[in-house]
Parts: structure tokens; C-alpha cells; sequence
């Protein structure tokens, strides 16, 4: 096309040359003619004329899909003097939705939300294909949205809610997710689902279970997907009040006969702690399949109750079930847990010489753990030397754990800088090796190593520790004092620091990661988050219920030693699950027999 497109803008008339202006801009055939006739447009004044600005929007827009012509579409649209219609929305999320960033095209729907612009079929099209888009970017769900797209083309009612249920499924950014779930006008329950389950497999249980009470608030009865969803979470947090309550929801409505749903059960009786009841569940169930197995061996391996795994292995071969990988992790898992090393060696050489099965990461990850917890670590070494795949963090940290367990920071810090290099921003292995500068009394070195972590931006993950009452998650970082009984939870700590004085407690505080005065030292270890969980719950809780805590991280050697005193003074039964397993607490002694 040639230069002389643009009329001569001294007889540039609005009224009289909007027929020409159309098809001037219709026939444009390049980003730059376009820009030309803009700045005509504002030379002359006519920036306020709608059908002008309209003209060039959706011309600039539909030209090209490269991120130049959207992102100039973008800014004349910014430039809108005006309330931009529907038309004008759909044309630009249109724009994107054709192009490679579907994701822009979500968030403009979203923004069009924001300011009251209500869609129409052609927007839920657009939307669709920016779903389709990006399934395909993430590899997941894409034939949903295409279906959905059927439904919205034949004018099927609601389908605006197929179209958000199929959004949620594929964000991937709950920011975005949350948003396009609070502006549908009909939550059905599979979009209900789609948002639990999503918040539930990122990591985000706080939010799937309240989500969980919003759904029950609105009326909506959950199915089997929903219990499936919700379950894990209620494992995450230790929410064993709304588990059971789940679990009692699935045996009114027949849930029961599900595999699926049972093995959801398990996995949550187990990690709440109540493997009994997990084993229960297991023997009530007509058909297992090899994850029901694997389900109940990984609980009882974090109870470490060994024995009771390998027992359950045996049977699971008596009954013609075949192991696979995830079976043998357990296992692997349950001999670490119990310092069972010779077992653990069979275990990791039948897999490979009875079953087929070579050994993945996860198996050589077990047994470095097995042979690191037992202090063998030129064994460990070894195993790692011979291991036909690159050791990945997973064997490197327990190896680290090891030399944690062995005091060896000279090995430890050869093995920081492989982890730095696969992990550069992982807080646990600087605070590993800055346990064990701590421990030999190196206080430059822990200096040192916080520096780094200083400079780095790497900051260390607070010890964290939740406990469920009355249906309510209560959750505690160490010192905390946000907590509404604040004040009573630390007298109740002062009392409780009485009471194991005279019991005869010394504070460990060889663990103490400052160099700091002995009294000090005392001070920070008494405001642990796992004892302000436990004082909080001596303060709200009966004599015959047990106190179960959850803690993020590793349990210390000294509120390890305070809380089993504590079950021996106050007479209560406490469960702590930390990051590596459960420790049940009572009359004074600790399921875990001193080894974790």
C-alpha cells in the first residue's frame, strides 16, 4: 500500500470522511500504516471520536497477532476516552486469545469483570480458546474447553459456568482462579471440586478446606470427588475433626464402596496420626488395589512401626498383590525409620532381583537416609559414588542429614556446595550445616553461613506448628504472641516450665543456633512453636482426648525431651508429627525409642 493513504489533514473532517477513515483502516496492511493513521487522527483532534478509535482498536488488534501490534491495540485501548463497550473487550481479548499469551486474555476478562462490564457468548468463545491455548502450553486438560466451546456455539444455558469450571482447571494461577471462581454467577459442583482440588494439589490446604465450609454454607452436597479432594488437605494440616467427619459423610452416602475414596481415608487417618483407624479402614475394604498396599505401608513406615509394614508386605505377596516402586519407598522408608539396615539392603537388592523393579532416585534417597540415620556414613558415600544416575538434592540433603548426625561439617560442606549448585535458595541445607558449626561451638562459622544465607536473600523457614479444635486450625511460630489467648498460653508455659523443673528438665541447649548466654539460650528454646501449640492445647482441652500437633519442620532434641515429660506430668497422650514422622508421646516415653 502506498504512503499516500493518509488524507491530507487540513480537509480531514470527521463528519464528512468517516466512510473513507473505515475503509483507509480496513486496508491497512502493516503495524506502522496503522500507527500513521493514529497520529493523523490526534494531529486533527478526532481522539474523542468513538467510531474512529473504534475503527483502529479492532483494526490494530485482528492485524496481527505478534506482541508489537497487541501491545499497541493495548495502548490505544488505554487511551479510550470513553467506556470501552463489549465489542471493544471482546475484539482485544480476542487479540490475545489468538495469540501466545492466552494467559493476557484471562486477565483482561477479568479486569472487564472488575469494572462492571458484563459478557456475552462471543466473550466465553474467546475465553475458550485462551483455555484451549493454554492447556496445550501446560500440557493438561484441552479437550474440556473444546467441548465447552460446543455448548457456548449451540447456545446450551449456563454454559458461562462450563467455561469458568474449565478456566480453574488449567490456570494454574489461583490468584486468577480465585477471581473468575467468586465472579460466577452459578457455582456448580464440579466447579466447586475444581477449585478444592486446585487449591489441595498446590500446596494451599488452609484454602481448600475453607473453601470446603463455604461449598457446605451454599447448600452444595459433596460427591466423591469432592471427599477425594478434601482428604489430602485434612492430612496436610492434621484436621482430624473434619476428617472423621468425612469419613462418617462417606459411610451415610455409600462412598465406601470406592477404592479411590478409601485409599483417600487411609492416607489421612495415617498422617492425622490414627494409623489404627487407617488400619481399620484397610480391613473393612472388599477390593484393594497395590495403592491401598502402598497407602497403609508409607503410614505405618512414619509411625515407625517397621515391623508392622514388613508384616503387611508379606501378606500383600500372599495375596498375589505385585509390588511396585512406590511399595518399595515404604518399605525402604519404614527400615530408616527404624534403623533397620540389614533389611533394608534386602529389600533394595530383591526389588531389583525378584520384582524387575531398578531402583529409582526415591530408593537410593531411602537408603542413604537408612545408612546416614545409622551413622554408616563411608557406606553412604559409597552407595552415592556407585549410583548409575546423577544424585539429585534428595540424596545429597539426607546425606547431609547424615553428616548432621555424624558431626562431620568437614564432608558437610563439600556436600552444601553440590546442594547449592542443584538448590542455590534452599534454606534446610545451610541451616543443616549451620546445626552442625553450632554443635562443635564454631560461632564464626554459623555467622559465616548466615551471612551467606544474608546476602543471598535466603532466608530460614520458620518453625511452624498447628493443632485443630472445634473444626478451627490454630497455628503457632516460635515466640508467637498473635495468638487471641496469647497471655494465657504463656502462663500456662511458665507453669509448665515449673513443673518440669522440679521434675528434673534441663534445657538442651546445645541446639541453640546463637551464641548467646545459657539463660538466653532457655528462654529461646521455651517459646518453640510445638510447645505453645501444646500449652494452648493443656489450656482448652479434656484430660482424655489426645493433643495432636503437626510441625513443619524437624522437632528439636529439647521439645522432644519437654514433651515427653510433659505426657508424663499432665497425664495426656500427645501426637506430634513433624517433617520426617510421628512421635507418640506417653507416660513419659516416645514411640520413636530415641531414634528419628
Amino acid at each position: 500500500m502506498a504512503a499516500t493513504i493518509i488524507p491530507n489533514s487540513t480537509h480531514f473532517q470527521a463528519n464528512n470522511h468517516l466512510h473513507n477513515l473505515s475503509f483507509t483502516l480496513q486496508s491497512c496492511s502493516s503495524l506502522s500504516q496503522a500507527k500513521q493513521i493514529h497520529a493523523c487522527i490526534l494531529r486533527n483532534n478526532l481522539d474523542e471520536h468513538f467510531y474512529a478509535k473504534l475503527l483502529l482498536f479492532c483494526t490494530t488488534t485482528a492485524m496481527s497477532s505478534t506482541s508489537n501490534a497487541l501491545d499497541y491495540a493495548l495502548l490505544v485501548f488505554e487511551q479510550l476516552q470513553q467506556e470501552p463497550n463489549i465489542f471493544m473487550w471482546n475484539t482485544m481479548i480476542r487479540g490475545y486469545a489468538n495469540s501466545n499469551y492466552p494467559m493476557r486474555a484471562v486477565r483482561l476478562y477479568i479486569r472487564m469483570r472488575d469494572r462492571g462490564m458484563l459478557p456475552n457468548n462471543y466473550t466465553f468463545t474467546f475465553l475458550i480458546k485462551a483455555c484451549t491455548a493454554m492447556s496445550c502450553l501446560v500440557n493438561c486438560y484441552s479437550l474440556g474447553p473444546a467441548v465447552h466451546a460446543q455448548t457456548i456455539v449451540f447456545g446450551i444455558p449456563d454454559s458461562d459456568v462450563h467455561v469458568y469450571t474449565s478456566l480453574l482447571n488449567i490456570s494454574g494461577d489461583f490468584d486468577v482462579a480465585g477471581k473468575l471462581f467468586n465472579y460466577m454467577p452459578i457455582k456448580t459442583l464440579p466447579t466447586w471440586n475444581a477449585m478444592i482440588a486446585g487449591y489441595a494439589q498446590s500446596s494451599r490446604p488452609s484454602e481448600a478446606l475453607a473453601l470446603f465450609y463455604q461449598m457446605q454454607l451454599a447448600g452444595v452436597r459433596p460427591d466423591e470427588i469432592t471427599v477425594v479432594s478434601i482428604l489430602p488437605s485434612c492430612a496436610q494440616l492434621g484436621a482430624l475433626e473434619l476428617g472423621e467427619w468425612v469419613h462418617l459423610y462417606v459411610k451415610r452416602n455409600k462412598f465406601d464402596n470406592n477404592t479411590t475414596v478409601c485409599n483417600a481415608i487411609i492416607d489421612m487417618y495415617a498422617k492425622c496420626g490414627c494409623i489404627d483407624k487407617a488400619m481399620d479402614v484397610f480391613k473393612g475394604m472388599r477390593d484393594r488395589t497395590v495403592v491401598t498396599w502402598n497407602t497403609l505401608i508409607s503410614g505405618l513406615a512414619i509411625h515407625g512401626q517397621a515391623e508392622e509394614a514388613i508384616a503387611l508386605f508379606t501378606k500383600m505377596e500372599t495375596k498375589g498383590v505385585m509390588p511396585d516402586a512406590i511399595t518399595f519407598v515404604g518399605l525402604l522408608n519404614a527400615c530408616a525409620h527404624a534403623g533397620s539396615v540389614d533389611k533394608a539392603w534386602t529389600y533394595f537388592k530383591d526389588m531389583q532381583m525378584v520384582y524387575g523393579i531398578q531402583p529409582k532416585i526415591e530408593h537410593y534417597g531411602c537408603m542413604v537416609d537408612v545408612l546416614g540415620r545409622t551413622r554408616h556414613l563411608n557406606e553412604a558415600l559409597g552407595l552415592i559414588d556407585s549410583m548409575p544416575l546423577e544424585p539429585n538434592s534428595v540424596v545429597l540433603g539426607s546425606l547431609l542429614s547424615a553428616c548432621r548426625i555424624c558431626n562431620d561439617s568437614e564432608l558437610g560442606e563439600k556436600v552444601l556446595e553440590r546442594l547449592m549448585q542443584l538448590e542455590p535458595l534452599n534454606p534446610g541445607y545451610y541451616v543443616l550445616l549451620s546445626n552442625m558449626y553450632a554443635s562443635s561451638g564454631r560461632w564464626e562459622d554459623v555467622t559465616r553461613v548466615r551471612n551467606l544465607m544474608k546476602s543471598r536473600g535466603i532466608g530460614k523457614t520458620p518453625g511452624c506448628s498447628s493443632i485443630e479444635m472445634n473444626n478451627t486450625v490454630h497455628e503457632f511460630v516460635v515466640g508467637d504472641k498473635t495468638h487471641p489467648q496469647a497471655q494465657e498460653i504463656y502462663r500456662k508455659l511458665d507453669e509448665i516450665s515449673l513443673r518440669l523443673e522440679s521434675a528434673g528438665y534441663v534445657p538442651d541447649t546445645s541446639i541453640v543456633l546463637f551464641d548467646l548466654d545459657e539463660e538466653e539460650k532457655a528462654q529461646n528454646l521455651s517459646v518453640h512453636s510445638e510447645k505453645l501449640a501444646v500449652a494452648f492445647a493443656l489450656l482448652n482441652t479434656c484430660t482424655v482426648k489426645p493433643i495432636r500437633v503437626v510441625k513443619n519442620l524437624r522437632v528439636c532434641r529439647d521439645c522432644h525431651l519437654a514433651i515427653k515429660l510433659i505426657s508424663k506430668e499432665y497425664g495426656r497422650e500427645i501426637v506430634l508429627r513433624d517433617c520426617n514422622r510421628f512421635h507418640h508421646f506417653k507416660d513419659g516415653v516416645c514411640s520413636c525409642k530415641e531414634f528419628w
